[in-house]
């Protein structure tokens, strides 16, 4: 008798290799029946066509880091436009190539079915949208200025708004090609493309913590309080023994920019503020889109056996209450300290106030959600559902970024603890950071363990039972004497797709909450609420530049890590 245990088990049929010419060449079983096309004479191809590209992308984001870093290090060397230039030329070339893969897809004969979840292609589709929103008010707001200072930045913008079309438009029909024509050539676009996307991230970033800093210390100005900035630039050009080099040449540069915020004009507030609102998106859209070009590059070259099971999944309430009502909460009262800390900091960003409301919002929800992290880890436990090891380069790829993008937070709170362990400090703001960096740490990583646990689990028996059952329906044989040997092959069916036991429905609930905890946790420090440029304890520890070099690399991340974890948390909720 066959069960639906043994409907997972059952290993995916084996393909010949592709342009393998001798018997007994075969493919190892991969998940979705994935396998690599690379026999005798041709792996040392493959190899080198991946390494190939590999090096190239590696050699454009050097380029392009070193010329953003020095064109906010050393502004008057290295003037922004030369980065603007860099990736127009290197989103044309993109664009190029995306053009040519279009041409190519008929002759896709493989498709990954892991690849390219539909969350994950909306998502793209959304935030693109967003991304050309952001360049169209850019383009509007630049053309207020009187002269030719920023036409190389409305040019600009306008060739990225025509390669995120191009590159939203390959990624949602083309996400699940696996190219077996043009490898070599495949896989260096596919690089390009990457790589572009990750400079255009960068310079977005470090670009937004520069006009954020500065306006903290503008508003610091008007409010009588002395910083850093403003002492540095003043006195720039008196040598110090302890700081030697200057960590930013920012006098002429500093008043453009500070400028830049004073909009005149209806329009061109309109403007500005469209900039605010769609700029998270962006951030979003270049990582998202960095990830599924990267399976793409995994998949040239790959043969898929359309044999094996795949199991598609639909988005069912299941009767959940708990978690989307605890979820919904979190996010009403996070989107209210959200206002309450942008207004009360806009005013006076010395009061501690909005900082200790900041922290103690987030000290109810780490805790609610580093305990819900611990209930479905010892639910996993106890299920009947097996892990599932097979080789899925998406899951494997969401596994990597999960825990690099946790570095970030994981980075900026131990040195915030070092920071306020070490300054003794008896404020109360400091105390509710210090208990807000250990609940970020533990929060991380009990929620790592969650998901990936959780994306390692098999589909569920009943699942499996129903589409095994579905299979007999369609192969058996008509005749009807066979009917009772298909019922005696076929595995029991559950009285209701729609019941759930209780494990799987406290799993539903869970990660419901878990998904809406994490959305709301995006949400805040994508628009805005990020206490740690303001507070001041860690800049006047560490010193201005080495606090902005650390939260420069951790708080993109930790942005991303949320939203990763959403879609993660997701698929989740979909299989469990």
């Amino acid at each position: 008798m066959v069960n639906a245990d043994e409907v997972v088990a059952s290993g995916p049929e084996k393909l010949p290799l592709e342009g393998a010419g001798g018997a007994g060449a075969g493919a190892r079983s991969a998940e979705g029946a994935g396998t690599r096309s690379a026999a005798g004479s041709e792996g040392p191809a493959e190899k080198r066509g991946r390494l190939l590209s590999g090096l190239l992308a590696v050699n454009i984001l050097f380029l392009g880091s070193a010329l953003v870093l020095s064109s906010i290090f050393n502004r008057a060397s290295v003037p922004g436009s030369n980065v603007l230039l860099l990736l127009m030329a290197l989103s044309a070339l993109a664009v190029g190539w995306m053009a040519f893969h279009r041409l190519a897809a008929p002759l896709v004969s493989h498709r990954d079915l892991h690849a390219g979840a539909i969350w994950l292609r909306g998502a793209v589709l959304l935030f693109g949208v967003c991304t050309i929103l952001l360049d169209a008010f850019k383009v509007g707001y630049y053309l207020q200025y009187k002269g030719g200072a920023h036409i190389v930045k409305v040019v600009y913008h306008i060739v990225e708004a025509i390669f995120i079309s191009t590159q939203t438009f390959l990624l949602w029909f083309h996400s699940r090609d696996c190219l077996h024509v043009h490898r070599d050539a495949t896989r260096c676009g596919l690089m390009v493309t990457l790589a572009t996307n990750l400079v255009v991230w960068m310079t977005a970033v470090t670009d937004d913590s520069v006009h954020r800093e500065l306006e903290i210390e503008q508003q610091a100005m008007l409010n009588g309080s002395s910083s850093q900035l403003r002492g540095y630039i003043v006195n720039k050009h008196k040598p110090s023994s302890q700081s030697p080099t200057p960590a930013f040449h920012y006098d002429q540069e500093c008043n453009e920019n500070i400028s830049d915020f004073q909009c005149q004009g209806e329009l061109c507030t309109i403007f500005q503020r469209g900039i605010v609102i769609m700029y998270p998106f962006s951030i979003e859209y270049c990582l998202i889109s960095s990830t599924m070009l990267y399976i793409m590059w995994t998949n040239v070259g790959r043969t898929i056996n359309h044999h094996g099971s795949h199991t598609s999944h639909r988005f069912r309430g299941y009767g959940l209450v708990l978690g989307p009502l605890l979820g919904a909460a979190a996010i009403v009262i996070g989107l209210f300290i959200l206002i309450l800390y942008q207004i009360e900091v806009s005013r006076d960003p010395t009061q501690p106030t909005p900082f200790i409301q900041f922290y103690s919002f987030h000290i109810v929800l780490l805790s609610v959600m580093s305990l819900c992290s611990l209930a479905a880890l010892a639910v996993h436990r106890w299920e009947e559902r097996e892990v599932d090891c097979r080789e899925n380069p998406s899951r494997s790829l969401d596994v990597v970024l999960l825990q690099v993008a946790a570095l970030g937070q994981l980075c900026i709170s131990y040195f915030s603890i070092v920071a306020i362990v070490s300054t003794r400090s008896g404020r109360s703001m400091d105390l509710v950071n210090l208990v807000y960096s250990l609940l970020i740490i533990i929060e991380h990583v009990l929620q790592n363990l969650f998901i990936i646990e959780g994306l390692h689990r098999q589909s569920a028996p009943e699942e499996l039972c129903l589409s095994f059952v579905g299979q007999n329906d369609t192969d058996g044989p008509p005749d009807g004497s066979s009917d009772l040997n298909s019922r005696k092959r076929s595995p029991p069916v559950p009285q209701s797709t729609n019941t759930l036991n209780w494990k799987r429905k406290f799993l539903k609930e869970i990660s419901m909450f878990m998904i809406m905890s994490n959305l709301v946790l995006w949400v805040m420090p994508a628009f805005g609420a990020q206490p740690q440029f303001e507070n001041g304890l860690e800049k006047r520890f560490y010193g201005f530049s080495v606090w902005f070099a650390i939260l420069n690399f951790g708080l993109p991340l930790g942005v991303f890590y949320r939203m990763h974890s959403a879609g993660n948390l997701l698929e989740i909720y979909l299989s469990a």
